[in-house]
């Protein structure tokens, strides 16, 4: 469960949940999960955008503080500076990765999903199939058929 308050503990639920997902979407039970699927994707994907922005922000505020292990105070705000930058690219990155998944849920709730025929529904739809395309048997030809299976 989420703490709220927990960044660190957060971010493991998160990846945990992340690989989670990975593993249970090699295969999907119903075709109408997939909105559902695709709908939370889109809410953690924000959710993740939003972290990356003020993870960036949090850098940039911080950097005065920043130092690298040997005490270079210089180099450890040059540090955060870039952290910072990368984090608010990664986040502008983001809104396309949003966008995209958002448009492959809405072409995907235009959808109607029909069942899967099993192999025998389908071996009964083309048995029929062939009946029909049968020219109508006479009396005189299922006499003949039936000698024949004698």
């Amino acid at each position: 469960m989420p703490t709220f308050e927990d960044p660190a503990k957060d971010a493991d639920e998160l990846g945990e949940a992340a690989r989670g997902l990975a593993y249970a979407t090699r295969r999907i039970p119903g075709p109408e999960d997939t909105y559902r699927v695709l709908g939370s994707m889109h809410y953690a994907l924000t959710s993740v955008q939003q972290s990356l922005r003020q993870l960036a922000d949090w850098h940039d505020r911080h950097s005065p503080f920043a130092a690298t292990d040997d005490g270079d105070r210089a180099a450890g705000q040059e540090q955060a500076a870039k952290a910072s930058g990368w984090l608010t690219i990664a986040a502008a990155s983001m809104d396309q990765v949003v966008q995209l998944v958002m448009a492959a849920q809405s072409e995907n709730g235009r959808i109607a999903w029909h069942p899967v025929p099993s192999r025998l529904d389908q071996a009964l739809a083309d048995r029929s199939a062939s009946l029909d395309a049968e020219t109508p048997v006479t009396g005189d030809a299922r006499e003949d058929s039936r000698r024949r299976l004698e």
